[in-house]
């Protein structure tokens, strides 16, 4: 009895042992191949629940391309986004956002992959057919064309030109100057000045009456 027993547990763990590498060799992979015009950097982000990608950016030259590796070791369906990331270059870069479906079934013990990819720019979807056509998306980065604002047309010259000083014609002042003033003309300057000194003999005149008749006023007023 205790033969069998021994025998029975030594039977079970040989199947769990057996069993591991069994189910460990049922996995599948993907790879989404990526070509960027003029180079550039393409990321992916992966959904949630999703297995991670082998890295999460490929960073490309003109006229390469890479893929993105994934291992997936159920069946399930697993999404993925994959876009450009700008750098500082002077260019235009792509903002086409692919999404991608990956969809794993097992048949015959076999895991395998389904892919469909949808284009939210264009919204066109496609599903790669047979071993021979890869999954691939493509980006085009142009460089910036230049804005009418940075193109300058040569000035002409302006047919009305500011005269000059010399060919202002000077201003002519007659009469005195006092302090770069120009005293305004207004006749005859000799006429002006005899108007004025007889002026002053005038009130000077008054001035000596009025002392004379101030002084008589006052004798008068002493002699009551």
């Amino acid at each position: 009895m205790k033969k069998v027993i021994v025998f029975g547990v030594i039977l079970m763990l040989m199947t769990a042992v057996l069993c591991v590498p069994v189910n460990a060799a049922q996995s599948a992979s993907a790879e989404i191949w990526v070509s960027i015009k003029n180079g550039g950097t393409a990321a992916i982000i992966t959904e949630v629940n999703s297995p991670l990608p082998d890295r999460p950016s490929i960073t490309l030259d003109d006229g390469k391309s890479e893929a993105f590796h994934i291992e997936f070791s159920e069946d399930g369906s697993y999404s993925y986004t994959v876009k450009v990331e700008p750098d500082d270059r002077d260019i235009t870069f792509d903002d086409t956002v692919y999404q991608v479906k990956i969809i794993v079934v097992e048949e015959d013990g076999k895991l395998i992959t389904n892919i469909v990819i949808y284009n939210e720019k264009t919204g066109y979807k496609y599903s790669p057919q047979g071993e021979g056509e890869p999954c691939s998306v493509t980006f085009v980065n142009d460089p910036v064309p230049t804005s009418p604002e940075e193109t300058t047309a040569p000035t002409e010259p302006d047919e009305t030109e500011t005269p000059t000083e010399s060919d202002t014609p000077a201003e002519t002042t007659t009469g005195d100057t006092t302090g770069g003033k120009s005293r305004p003309q207004t006749g005859d300057d000799s006429r002006l000045d005899f108007s004025l000194l007889l002026a002053i003999f005038a009130s000077a005149g008054l001035f000596m009456l009025s002392v004379f008749y101030y002084r008589s006023v006052v004798k008068e007023i002493q002699k009551r």
